[in-house]
């Protein structure tokens, strides 16, 4: 499972697991776990199960009465490492020395070579997030070949492949171990191709299958959606936030970190479209800026949005206001879904995804054509929208086969 997608409950279980890979001892988990324990006591009065970075910092400015923002004790900010790591476990699967000068750092005789291969990682166009996650596979591929006294990169054979590889493996679950596969081939590929070293070992990096179109996307009817909807309280300004990034969310199909990038400029008010470069694909798309959209956003725009210079429309409400992260988008849909009594099956998705989801189910059960569904999620070709197929109930009916005859040995008479 994505980390993003983890409840509370077992983002900690995950992140303490993490903690201990790396070394850290019973005696330096107590502190943070107390504060854990806070947190899910916390989160559970509030009956929110999910974490996001805001949520973390409303619960220590309720519970121990500090905000991030400030000078305070050192006992305050052993707290806040607490909240921190989850939010980097949470974002990048991984733990981060919060200290900026050693982060990401490499070893020295892998320094310069790494961080070209980032560079070029960053000409090809890939996304900001893309390239930060490469930096923390790099990172312990980094660790794994100078505790094995690799001193240059040219010294790098199918032995260390394997090693680091299995090590891998065995510490972290599939999807990890797939993308950390693909950045190693990448890798490999881009040494044999820069003449660094003569063999093209990214032939014997393992392949591992990724399962993640075998999962049946989560999708919520038209009903449970308005319900949803309707249960957002649109006098305050959170409502009018919520509201409209639901509206967004479950009309428009939008993916998360999108919609927290939302600009003013994205809003093309004369031409009725929202037009943006998507995050994930870096791809740009052009939607329809429907009428209960547009008037959610310019009402919560007028009426709900704090007053600071800053291009992005969707901002924290609290100190320190600042532009909203994808997992607290994640922390408003189950809370307005549980606020409209949605029954939620377990291991059904209930964040904006679902949204996404569900709104592909909607345009499935309206036959609107494949092409059309993947323009409007943003899908650069059909191949990847086809898994909204395994959702399409309403139409599988359309492709069943006649049940034949039952035998007499069936009716209970002679074969």
């Amino acid at each position: 499972m994505e980390s993003s997608n983890l409840t509370a409950t077992e983002l900690i279980k995950a992140t303490k697991e993490e903690l201990i890979r790396d070394g850290y001892k019973d005696l330096a988990l107590i502190g943070i776990e107390r504060v854990w324990r806070n947190l899910e006591e916390y989160l559970t009065t509030r009956n929110v199960d999910h974490f996001s970075i805001d949520v973390g910092l409303e619960f220590l400015e309720d519970r121990y009465h500090f905000s991030a923002t400030q000078k305070t004790s050192s006992s305050n900010n052993a707290r806040l490492r607490a909240i921190n790591l989850l939010e980097d476990f949470q974002a990048h699967k991984t733990i981060f020395i919060r200290r900026k000068s050693k982060q990401h750092k490499f070893a020295p005789q892998f320094e310069e070579i790494f961080n070209r291969f980032i560079d070029f990682r960053k000409s090809s166009g890939l996304s900001g997030r893309t390239v930060e996650s490469d930096r923390i596979y790099l990172k312990k591929l980094s660790e794994y070949l100078s505790t094995h006294k690799v001193k240059h990169v040219d010294e790098i054979d199918v032995p260390q492949i394997n090693g680091f590889f299995n090590s891998y493996a065995a510490a972290y679950k599939t999807p990890t171990v797939y993308c950390t596969a693909c950045l190693l081939r990448s890798l490999l590929r881009y040494l044999y191709d820069e003449n660094v070293i003569t063999k093209n070992l990214a032939l014997f990096v393992p392949k591992v299958k990724s399962v993640k179109k075998s999962k049946v996307p989560s999708a919520y009817s038209k009903e449970e959606i308005r319900r949803l909807l309707e249960s957002v309280d649109r006098g305050s300004p959170k409502g009018k936030r919520d509201y409209a990034i639901l509206l967004i969310a479950s009309r428009l199909g939008m993916r998360a970190t999108d919609i927290c990038e939302l600009t003013f400029d994205s809003f093309r008010w004369e031409a009725n479209t929202i037009e943006m470069r998507q995050s994930k694909t870096g791809e740009p798309i052009v939607l329809p800026l429907l009428n209960d959209v547009g008037e959610a956003v310019i009402d919560y725009i007028k009426y709900g949005r704090p007053v600071v210079e800053t291009k992005v429309v969707f901002l924290r409400l609290s100190a320190p206001i600042d532009c909203m992260k994808a997992p607290t988008l994640h922390s408003i849909v189950t809370h307005y879904m549980n606020k409209a009594n949605i029954a939620i099956q377990e291991g059904k998705k209930h964040g904006p995804h679902s949204l996404r989801h569900s709104l592909a189910s909607a345009l499935l059960n309206n036959k609107t054509p494949m092409p059309v569904i993947s323009e409007i999620l943003g899908h650069t070709n059909s191949d990847t929208t086809s898994i909204y197929l395994k959702i399409d109930i309403l139409h599988l009916r359309d492709y069943s086969l006649d049940v034949p005859p039952l035998s007499s040995f069936w009716l209970g008479g002679d074969v």
